[in-house]
């Protein structure tokens, strides 16, 4: 494993606990709607880096079939420990997916922001390949420009790797594989939740 999805991912382990708390309060609730409204009743969705399950196993609960990949084992203990019936978790990395199932929704939720820019044009390739035509992607990502260690202020010791992407470099890195993007939008995290720094996030809703 390169160092920096070494120093990542050993982030989340360590901060577990409080990562698990903090992320239940900052669910993206209103993303999460929609994309459900875009899926097919009852349909297949990939959770790709899904951390804690908090997503997964919400999808679930509404009678999603879901499949939840991340590599912090400590996060896949707890998603495995809360898992839905129809929701199952596995260790596996982002860049190298291997699943033999084809899926109505993929949803990528604060997750593709680890990897390096280099890395992304070929994950959503992937993820082009594995999605049913007609399906709905999702991409959570910070909005600005380049890539680099960063040591947030709402939890000690949580230094990570984070790349930060611009609308119109998405628009075009999602276009060249194949997806249509159908919603983008920007918001900031403060408005959402006043505990929070400001920072400006960018949501995305694709279709193959």
């Amino acid at each position: 494993m390169d160092k920096y999805t070494s120093v990542t991912i050993s982030t989340y382990n360590k901060t577990a606990p409080e990562y698990i708390a903090k992320a239940q309060q900052y669910a993206p609730v209103e993303e999460r709607e929609k994309f459900i409204s875009l899926v097919k009743p009852g349909g297949k969705i990939l959770d790709a880096g899904c951390g804690s399950g908090r997503d997964a196993n919400y999808f679930g609960s509404r009678g999603f079939t879901v499949t939840g990949i991340d590599l912090s084992d400590t996060l896949l203990a707890y998603a495995n420990e809360h898992a839905e019936g129809n929701v199952t978790f596995r260790n596996m990395d982002l860049r190298a997916i291997k699943l033999n199932t084809a899926f109505d929704g993929i949803w990528a939720c604060a997750s593709l922001l680890h990897l390096k820019r280099d890395e992304m044009l070929p994950v959503l390739r992937n993820f082009e390949h594995m999605i049913m035509p007609g399906g709905t992607l999702f991409l959570l990502l910070k909005e600005g420009e380049g890539e680099r260690m960063a040591t947030s202020s709402t939890i000690q010791g949580d230094t990570r790797f984070f790349t930060y992407y611009t609308v119109p470099e998405l628009r075009m890195l999602l276009g060249n594989v194949g997806f249509s993007v159908s919603d983008i939008y920007t918001w900031d995290q403060h408005d959402r939740n006043s505990e929070r720094p400001p920072e400006s996030w960018i949501s995305v809703f694709a279709k193959k």
